[in-house]
């Protein structure tokens, strides 16, 4: 059996270029990468809804966060799809590693993006609104996995409209 892989933490954030979102994020960093291991771990983590594996990566995520500066905001989930999972998969995690955190998103839209393409996920209308107060700093989202990064985009985008001076980005796993 495989293992977690690590992360080529190096991100190009190339392909959004030219489009509304460039700029909005000014770093990314990702743990680890998917593979089959990670597959199966997010698959028993999210959707059989095993919490407890929320500990697995608890010190390691806990020991990035104390490298960096700023307000750490998760990336939440729509409203009905946290009744049927029935935890929020990217607060247990900031939670099980101790790391403080505050909601100032909340998503408007129910779609979910791994069913778009990257063209209608960047052409999709915002998946976020502003619910807490914002001021000119940093802040860091935490999602668990980055696919094509519209996700964390969109976030980002909408955190500096509202006057976020710089938008890091972090998660576990990238896809």
């Amino acid at each position: 059996m495989s293992k977690f892989e690590k992360a080529d933490t190096k991100f190009d954030l190339a392909d959004f270029k030219g489009t509304r979102y460039e700029g909005a994020i000014d770093s990314v960093t990702s743990l680890y990468s998917y593979n089959e291991v990670m597959q199966s771990y997010l698959h028993q983590y999210k959707f059989l809804q095993d919490v407890a594996l929320a500990q697995v990566f608890a010190e390691e995520l806990r020991h990035l966060f104390e490298k960096k500066e700023g307000i750490v905001v998760p990336i939440p989930m729509y409203p009905e799809k946290l009744l049927l999972r029935t935890f929020a998969q990217v607060d247990e995690l900031l939670n099980s590693a101790a790391v403080p955190f505050q909601h100032l998103l909340a998503k408007t839209a129910a779609s979910e993006q791994g069913k778009k393409s990257k063209k209608e996920r960047l052409e999709a209308s915002p998946l976020f609104e502003v619910t807490g107060k914002i001021t000119a700093q940093t802040f860091i989202l935490f999602d668990d996995i980055y696919t094509t990064g519209t996700t964390m985009h969109h976030a980002a985008k909408v955190l500096k409209n509202f006057g976020a001076t710089r938008i890091e980005a972090i998660t576990l796993i990238k896809g």
